[in-house]
């Protein structure tokens, strides 16, 4: 690593994984703690967000990481520009009961991560509600107003985290309610909000973040999800692509009959 000045970057919410910023950030940091070069550097993690993990209970373990790293938290920090050239970015930074302000800071690496949103062939249809995502019922997961319309994933408007494990979990909701509103009846299987986010903390361990709506923690396996897992670390190198390529993108689930 050359240089001394590193700036990671999370816009605003939405994003696709909320946690994979700080994804980067860890095994960076990670690497460069082994390698001796982390105690010359300046790390900072600049989040257009108020806080650093949407949901409370993971806070305290990642904040572990923060310190032990030495990550200077730089909250209200969105990027609005960037010249690479230069190396230099602008943020407009805001707090609470000020004015928000743009900020200049210079870098000699940055880790930039862009805002998302949906697509415009969504946005710009019929189908969107506010914010341009497909309007669902975010437990039925049937459109607001079109009755044979269902939608899962990324650009349903459902406050979830964006992640496969939720889509995953979505499939079978939406393929029996429709099957049930094709026999004319009312769907019941309802969608929990249930994400998955491995955040990678260091080489070798992960803590499993397993959430639903309103922050509600949701393990799967038997063990303190809060904690970082050398089985997690497992799981998600060796067991989850498995899952993905051979089982999710296959149609084979066994959540669903």
């Amino acid at each position: 690593m050359r240089g001394k000045k590193v700036i990671f970057t999370q816009p605003g919410m939405p994003i696709k994984c909320a946690g994979a910023p700080q994804k980067a950030m860890y095994l960076s940091c990670d690497h460069w703690m082994q390698s001796g070069q982390l105690k010359d550097m300046e790390v900072s993690f600049c989040n257009a967000g108020p806080v650093l993990f949407g949901c409370a209970p993971y806070v305290p373990p990642l904040m572990e990481y923060i310190g032990k790293y030495g990550i200077n938290l730089d909250f209200g920090h969105n990027l609005i520009k960037i010249d690479g050239d230069a190396k230099k970015a602008w943020f407009k930074v805001t707090k609470e009961g000020a004015e928000p302000e743009i900020v200049e800071r210079g870098f000699d690496m940055i880790h930039v991560c862009p805002p998302q949103s949906p697509p415009d062939f969504i946005k710009d249809s019929p189908l969107a509600g506010a914010g341009g995502w497909v309007d669902v019922d975010q437990e039925t997961l049937r459109h607001s107003r079109f009755d044979n319309i269902f939608s899962l994933g990324d650009v349903t408007s459902t406050p979830n985290a964006k992640t496969v494990a939720a889509a995953r979990k979505q499939a079978p909701i939406v393929a029996k309610n429709v099957i049930a509103s094709l026999n004319g009846q009312d769907p019941k299987p309802l969608y929990d909000g249930y994400g998955s986010c491995p955040l990678t903390v260091e080489k070798g361990k992960i803590i499993l973040a397993e959430f639903g709506y309103g922050g509600k923690v949701m393990p799967t396996f038997p063990w303190d999800s809060t904690k970082p897992r050398r089985a997690a670390w497992f799981l998600k190198k060796s067991v989850l692509p498995t899952v993905y390529w051979k089982l999710m993108l296959k149609g084979r689930e066994w959540l669903a009959q």
